[in-house]
């Protein structure tokens, strides 16, 4: 038969392990939200094609990695991206957009949004424009951009794809409404490691009661 040790140790190290178990679930509750890649595939859209022949033949794939943050998006939660705008009729004309050489030059409104399948531009918001532009023309230039906007403003109402010049070369996808995807679904989640920190957490706090009962 093992020894017992007296009431009083055992009353202070079960005290012991349930303040580890409440600090550390404190410090996973505040600690920052996970970074999150959302995959871009702007190449299924049906488009109205302005100055080019149909299918569409400009098109935007890559990725945009926010700060975790879910619902309407700010620039601020926006930590990095990485857009190919493709001109499938002239390869030439083909731009890799990433902060290196580009900004975010319009966000106003609630019209991105992040949600944990993936990210979307609500066009029933009037005022919602989301746009990237590269840096080498300046902004508002008119060239190397890809922009979405609910009504007509620094951009045409709908979807815009610029690989070079809007006048030589571009797309507008209009009379879009509703809540347009901008990536296809993952094909499966992952909790998230602090998701998964705290279930076990929760998991070690209930066995310690019950371990404590058993006693």
């Amino acid at each position: 038969m093992r020894p017992r040790g007296e009431p009083g140790q055992k009353r202070a190290a079960f005290r012991c392990k349930i303040a580890l178990v409440a600090v550390s679930a404190a410090w996973l509750a505040a600690a920052p939200a996970q970074a999150t890649v959302y995959t871009i595939d702007q190449s299924s859209t049906t488009p109205e094609v302005s100055g080019e022949n149909a299918p569409l033949s400009d098109t935007v794939s890559g990725s945009i990695t926010t700060d975790g943050t879910l619902g309407p998006l700010q620039s601020s939660d926006i930590i990095t991206y990485n857009l190919d705008i493709t001109d499938n009729l002239n390869p030439a004309y083909d731009v890799d957009l990433t902060p290196a050489n580009s900004g975010i030059v319009q966000d106003v409104g609630n019209g991105l949004s992040a949600s944990a399948t993936g990210l979307s531009f609500d066009f029933s918001d009037s005022g919602a424009v989301f746009a990237i532009q590269g840096t080498t023309y300046g902004f508002y230039s008119g060239y190397q951009y890809f922009c979405f906007q609910a009504s007509s403003g620094p951009c045409v109402a709908g979807e815009t794809i610029v690989p070079d010049y809007y006048a030589v070369d571009g797309v507008q996808v209009t009379g879009l409404s509703g809540t347009l995807p901008l990536n296809p679904p993952p094909s499966g989640s992952v909790p998230e490691p602090a998701t998964l920190s705290l279930v076990g957490l929760g998991l070690a706090g209930i066995g310690l009661m019950r371990r404590r009962k058993t006693r």
